[in-house]
């Protein structure tokens, strides 16, 4: 609802994905990609129609779902990497990426290992790592930010323009990333605006029209 108008953004939308798919969002602008991750990853409440995640061997309905239920996906099954870094103020980046593998129960050394691989994978320089992000450039920031997601090797993956603003080295780094995560059976579903970006990860395109286009 928006200034007493109801604006439809998601209307009719069937999308169903596989463990070791990486499927690529694709429409235009106000199409409602990133509206369409926010509400499987539940940042957005579907009104209507369910939004279904395995979970512990079981389902969650994340458009119904607790919000205890929620977070515990969040923790175990889906991992999200938006478009911003989002973070505590002075909190230095290599305990950012570590905070989801310690909230799952990894241990504290393997978690520091992990993540230490991981932000060497994406090029952010050793010195930095004791240093917060709040200092870094947008690509650095980005990319930790990508390390944080990827670290606990969720089953599910949303990506929201993950390489929007990285050069090509680092794009290819996190080519490389989303390949790995699909050779262990992860499902992946995002948004790629890097056209050389989506034909190296994509396994399938899902096309999406504003609300009230025509077919």
């Amino acid at each position: 609802m928006q200034g007493g108008v109801n604006l439809s953004v998601l209307d009719a939308v069937t999308l169903a994905a596989s463990a070791g798919e990486c499927v690529a969002i694709a429409g235009s602008s106000g199409a409602g990609k990133s509206t369409l991750l926010k509400c499987i990853y539940a940042n957005y409440r579907a009104q209507a129609g369910s939004v279904c995640v395995r979970h512990r061997g079981g389902w969650v309905d994340m458009a119904r779902a607790q919000p205890r239920e929620v977070l515990d996906v969040r923790r175990y099954t889906m991992g999200y990497v938006s478009q911003f870094l989002r973070v505590i103020p002075r909190v230095p980046a290599l305990n950012i990426v570590m905070a989801p593998l310690l909230a799952a129960g990894t241990e504290p050394t393997m978690a520091r290992a992990r993540a230490q691989t991981l932000l060497e994978r994406l090029n952010i320089p050793s010195r930095l790592w004791p240093l917060p992000p709040a200092t870094f450039s947008g690509g650095e920031q980005q990319r930790v930010n990508i390390a944080r997601a990827f670290a606990p090797q969720p089953p599910v993956m949303l990506l929201d323009e993950p390489t929007a603003a990285l050069d090509e080295v680092n794009r290819s780094a996190v080519v490389d990333l989303i390949r790995d995560a699909r050779r262990r059976g992860a499902l992946l579903v995002g948004i790629f605006h890097d056209h050389s970006v989506r034909t190296a990860v994509a396994t399938r395109l899902f096309p999406l029209r504003p609300s009230g286009a025509s077919a």
